[in-house]
């Protein structure tokens, strides 16, 4: 895989920062305004390095991003072929130098004092992660919102963290994008980052900080979406649903030590997952083998070994075409 710096101006020998911003870009350039507008408008006294890798942008993604952000501190972008957002962002994060990770999507907005009431809840309740969360998250930036007026918003009042364990949320379901996440970077030595063998990046990451750490719940807007993406990866939903299904496999083969109960909940949830997208858009009956699966299932007799993974991945590829990883043992 080929990857080459493209701007960088780190300085080496300089004091750690505080927090890394992780940002993943592929064919991009019309969503760097608002990128880069939110992550310029951070509030706080942390000191930041920027570290963006390009995934084989074709559209300019790059050289309009070194041209708008060229006189921050501590920026490195790099460019590599296109494999995908999971070895884009686990590429980043093992660049990153600060106490604090924060990924982002190249399509996400940032809003000014997001990064501030994450560390604070992270800080403030002993927890290794931080998770935006509530309905505010999924709000689409309005179309004639001006990039000028990110940093000019309304700062909401704030609601307290909450530090729980998510992880049976978890493996109910995919919760949150890499831009949700804030998490120490010790926690890499543990999650390693994102699932190599995985298309998708988002699943992977958040099953591997559920499982180890608590995480702090910090509610109230804090992100925000384009109202339109075009070729955004969860418009495809049968490439979510699948990546979904494969992440927690191979999941569950990684953390044999889950308990038993736990295990028999995210294979049911998988399985159930599967045979509802062949009953939906496959035309399939109660016999069609991912249905079939739902009694061992229940009984626990399921093991997330290849086979079953490819029975509950299978029926995704079957309606649509689906972006595999090369070289891994996906279904």
């Amino acid at each position: 895989m080929i990857a080459d710096i493209f701007f960088t101006n780190r300085k080496e020998g300089a004091a750690a920062p505080d927090i890394s911003y992780v940002v993943t870009l592929y064919q991009k350039l019309s969503f760097l305004p608002f990128l880069c507008a939110g992550l310029e408008s951070q509030r706080g006294d942390m000191r930041a390095e920027f570290i963006f890798i390009d995934d084989g942008s074709t559209d300019g993604t790059p050289e309009a991003l070194r041209e708008r952000i060229a006189a921050w501190p501590e920026v490195l972008i790099m460019r590599q072929q296109n494999t995908g957002p999971a070895p884009a962002l686990n590429r980043g994060l093992a660049l990153a130098r600060g106490r604090f990770i924060k990924p982002m999507d190249g399509d996400d907005i940032l809003l000014p004092w997001a990064s501030d009431r994450m560390l604070k809840a992270m800080l403030g309740t002993n927890a290794s992660a931080a998770l935006a969360q509530g309905d505010e998250q999924s709000t689409y930036l309005p179309a004639e919102t001006r990039v000028d007026e990110i940093a000019a918003l309304p700062v909401p009042d704030e609601i307290p963290a909450k530090a729980s364990s998510i992880l049976k949320k978890s493996l109910r379901r995919a919760h949150a994008s890499p831009s949700h996440w804030m998490f120490e970077a010790a926690l890499l030595t543990q999650i390693k980052g994102c699932d190599p063998g995985v298309f998708i990046q988002d699943y992977s990451l958040e099953l591997e900080i559920a499982l180890a750490s608590k995480v702090a719940i910090t509610r109230g807007p804090l992100l925000r979406i384009p109202s339109a993406a075009p070729g955004r990866l969860s418009d495809n939903e049968a490439q979510i649903l699948h990546d979904i299904n494969l992440a927690l496999l191979r999941f569950l083969r990684r953390h044999p030590e889950l308990p038993v109960k736990l295990r028999r909940f995210a294979l049911q949830r998988a399985v159930q997952r599967a045979a509802s997208w062949a009953f939906r858009r496959g035309g399939a009956n109660l016999l069609h083998p991912a249905s079939l699966l739902r009694i061992p299932a229940a009984l626990g007799l399921l093991k997330p070994d290849l086979a079953v993974q490819k029975q509950v991945c299978n029926v995704f590829r079957a309606t649509h075409p689906i972006r595999l990883m090369p070289g891994s043992d996906q279904a």
